[in-house]
């Protein structure tokens, strides 16, 4: 299986295309304060996918679209250290059409020291399916989901916008449309089949309220998670 760019600019209409970003280190808000954020925003008063709107989530997700950081972020300490500002100016140089790319587990943790609120994020690794570049062996596997492709700040998700915090697109008023894809999430938010995650996908996108753009369907790894969230 090679790594595959999904581009859809026209309902149902999806084509395919090797994909050729890298992996990298995403530095990510944890879901919980995002959800804490969002919830005001929901009145009604039934569940609807993953929001029970109650102080705690029903499911949390853990994929890539949860507010990333990127090297314009606001929330940079002014009192970098010498190597931090290193880092951030080399992000600064690498940073075109994605933005800047975390590729070792010591530079993202670096960043991540940079934000003013380190303790509301968390690192994940996500790679494109088909891609033969290594991940971190201490980094456990979370489930695969769809998302643009992602830089250091990771990316909007149609598994995020769809089923847990929605804030493009959204999902059916009635909350059902997603219903059976949802049950099909594991504990992460995610889906464990990358046929599930592609057949989601496709019925996603042959909705004529979708969000058009590139897809592809990523390997996302981290490491202590399912403690954290628990």
């Amino acid at each position: 299986m090679q790594k595959t760019l999904y581009t859809c600019n026209e309902t149902g209409r999806i084509f395919e295309q090797n994909y050729c970003y890298p992996a990298t280190f995403c530095v990510l808000r944890k879901y919980e304060p995002i959800y804490a954020e969002n919830l005001p925003r929901f009145s009604c008063p039934r569940q609807i996918y993953a929001l029970p709107f109650g102080k705690k989530p029903f499911k949390v997700y853990l994929g890539t679209d949860r507010e990333g950081a990127s090297e314009y972020s606001l929330g940079i300490r002014s009192d970098l250290t010498d190597g931090e500002r290193a880092l951030l100016e080399r992000m600064h140089e690498q940073s075109g059409e994605l933005g800047a790319m975390l590729r070792s587990e010591a530079d993202a943790e670096l960043f991540r020291g940079m934000l003013e609120a380190a303790e509301e994020y968390e690192l994940i690794h996500a790679r494109s399916v088909g891609s033969d570049e290594p991940y971190p062996e201490d980094y456990e596997f979370l489930g695969y989901d769809v998302s643009y492709p992602v830089d250091c700040g990771g990316a909007f998700s149609i598994i995020c916008d769809c089923m847990f915090i929605c804030r493009w697109h959204g999902c059916d008023d009635e909350g059902t449309l997603f219903q059976e894809d949802f049950d099909k999430l594991n504990e992460h938010g995610l889906f464990s089949s990358f046929d599930d995650a592609y057949a989601y996908m496709v019925k996603y996108l042959n909705e004529d309220w979708s969000e058009r753009g590139d897809y592809s369907i990523f390997e996302v790894r981290g490491r202590n998670c399912g403690k954290q969230h628990a």
